[in-house]
């Protein structure tokens, strides 16, 4: 190629890049891609984002459960149990915890007891549960205490065999049924077998099992007193006075035009009677008697079942709680329930009608109305200075609480002395070293 020819090419050459440049300043410049101030050059998220909104969701989860457990704590306590057992946050109880819940809030309380009704101080119990004031029964009134003087404590027999004089056609029947009276009573009574029971017992302990003789452990014959009321003056009143704890005295309050022709004791301990008419014949039973003290109460119970037992209603605290699963509760109810249904067999049999007639049963009182609340009170009739008919037995102590207590102190002192034949360390002597002989 001469040079006049390569002058030429390189001439077009030039022309065409020129050309080619042209072009290109006339086309429209594209988009530059605009990259997110806070991307990666990969386009992910910077590692100071993830950390922030790391933050922010727990916040927010720490406040909402701040909050859910701000209103669980505002439940109620039943609705929290039932929400954090439906949610997991507890066990569910167990049987024994559900029954052991139920019986905190079932306890006794002034008017009723386990094992019924409890009449307060001032209360006057009537037939249907119903109560009264003493005020509106009686006026002048006079309780016993511990400085009480009586009258002459006058023994009389108790019925050898296990029946009582049955009520005559025309006498109305007064059915009263109870535990304890709540009524001091200036008087101790207990007989010398119950003494040397207590004794026989105390030395068991400690020859047989190595205790220390318990002094404190002992028969003190301890008694109580009720009023009894009685405005009924439509017949001549058969009283029935039945009680299943310690002895009582019943204090017989009959208002004007009112005849109590009988009265018939059931007691468990020495019981006896104050404020009753000449003309008025009586008589008793003590349980004790007829029925040991552990007798087991069975199906096949002999006909002389004269322990008092009371018919378990539903109010009472214990059925209540036997209800609510307290299984030994259940069973001491079920003790009451044998018991009555051999004494109503007795009784029925006594006295020619079951033992729920016109019944007035309580677990403990202080009083006790036979008939209308009267238009006039009763004028009081106190234990001082009464003469006191009570079942025959071996030691009747009387004065103020003190000497009483000093009394019945001595009489176990001596008895056990005059048993053992000497001090009361040597029912468990220390024992004898022994040596061997060489």
């Amino acid at each position: 190629m001469t040079d006049k020819e390569q002058q030429e090419s390189f001439a077009a050459r030039l022309q065409r890049i020129e050309s080619g440049k042209q072009g290109d300043s006339d086309a429209p410049t594209p988009p530059k891609a605009v990259r997110p101030v806070n991307a990666q050059a990969d386009g992910s998220a910077p590692d100071s984002l993830f950390i922030r909104n790391t933050l922010i969701w727990l916040g927010i989860i720490i406040c909402a459960a701040f909050g859910s457990f701000v209103g669980f704590k505002a439940l109620p306590d039943d609705l929290k149990n039932t929400v954090a057992t439906i949610t997991g946050m507890r066990e569910a109880p167990s049987e024994d915890q559900i029954i052991a819940d139920k019986l905190a809030d079932i306890v006794e309380n002034d008017v009723m007891s386990f094992f019924g009704p409890t009449a307060q101080p001032q209360a006057v119990a009537q037939l249907n549960g119903d109560l009264v004031d003493l005020t509106q029964v009686a006026t002048n009134i006079s309780f016993a205490d511990d400085t009480t003087e009586i009258g002459q404590v006058r023994p009389f027999a108790r019925n050898a065999s296990c029946n009582l004089r049955r009520p005559l056609p025309n006498e109305k029947l007064v059915n009263i049924r109870v535990e304890n009276g709540t009524l001091p009573a200036p008087l101790q009574a207990f007989s010398a077998s119950a003494l040397s029971d207590q004794l026989m017992r105390n030395v068991t302990a400690v020859t047989q099992n190595g205790a220390a003789y318990d002094q404190n452990a002992q028969v003190t014959g301890a008694m109580s007193s009720i009023d009894v009321f009685l405005t009924d003056n439509t017949a001549p009143l058969y009283l029935a006075l039945q009680n299943m704890g310690n002895g009582i005295v019943w204090n017989i309050h009959a208002a004007p035009g009112v005849t109590v022709a009988h009265v018939a004791i059931v007691s468990s301990e020495i019981s006896g009677l104050a404020n009753i008419a000449p003309t008025t014949t009586f008589d008793a039973l003590l349980v004790s008697d007829f029925v040991p003290a552990d007798q087991v109460i069975t199906d096949d119970q002999s006909d002389c079942m004269v322990r008092p037992w009371r018919n378990p209603q539903p109010d009472w605290i214990g059925s209540e709680r036997a209800a609510a699963g307290d299984s030994v509760t259940a069973d001491q109810l079920q003790t009451y329930t044998a018991g009555y249904i051999a004494y109503d067999r007795w009784f029925s049999e006594n006295f020619g009608v079951d033992a729920s007639t016109d019944v007035i049963a309580l677990r403990e009182t202080a009083h006790v109305l036979y008939g209308d609340i009267p238009e006039q009170p009763i004028a009081y009739q106190s234990l001082a200075g009464q003469d006191i008919h009570l079942m025959r037995t071996d030691h009747v102590l009387t004065g103020d609480t003190q000497s009483r207590t000093d009394a019945v102190n001595r009489l176990h002192q001596q008895t056990l002395l005059a048993a053992v034949g000497a001090d009361i360390g040597a029912l468990n002597p220390a024992p004898v070293e022994r040596r061997d002989l060489q």
